[in-house]
């Protein structure tokens, strides 16, 4: 994205504007009072704000910066998942088999950020399950 300084006098910047504008001044002149501008005109406005940034585009076409943006963030899409990230998922730890040698540590969270931390020895297995189902059922 240009820097906001630079953006109004990018002869790019200025061109994409000159093929937007028209539309625009048009959609302006013939609207009727309090008609909303149309989708196809806020995507172009998107593109461009995605490119140059919010500020100048809003300014440059007399668009409300705030409506902008939030059309902007609405046609968002999620950024991918970086590859090896690790997805939120359910991890069942199997507690049949007790744990052995160093203590384990376990750390639980729920979706409100309530947090549980468990330092296992080898006898442990069983006080656990029954503390972490308490939590869980206490929260729900």
């Amino acid at each position: 994205m240009a820097t906001k300084t630079r953006a109004k006098t990018d002869p790019t910047f200025i061109a994409a504007i000159a093929r937007i504008q028209p539309a625009l001044t048009k959609w302006r002149h013939e609207r009727k009072h309090r008609e909303p501008i149309p989708q196809p005109l806020w995507g172009a406005m998107v593109s461009l704000a995605r490119r140059y940034g919010l500020s100048p585009v809003a300014q440059v076409l007399g668009v409300n910066y705030a409506a902008l943006k939030h059309h902007l963030v609405a046609t968002a899409t999620p950024a991918a998942p970086r590859p090896g990230a690790l997805t939120a998922e359910f991890v069942e730890v199997p507690m049949s088999i007790p744990p052995t040698g160093p203590p384990w540590v376990i750390e639980l969270e729920d979706r409100g950020g309530l947090k549980l931390t468990l330092r296992l020895v080898q006898s442990d297995s069983a006080s656990v399950l029954a503390l972490a189902q308490g939590l869980w059922r206490h929260r729900s």
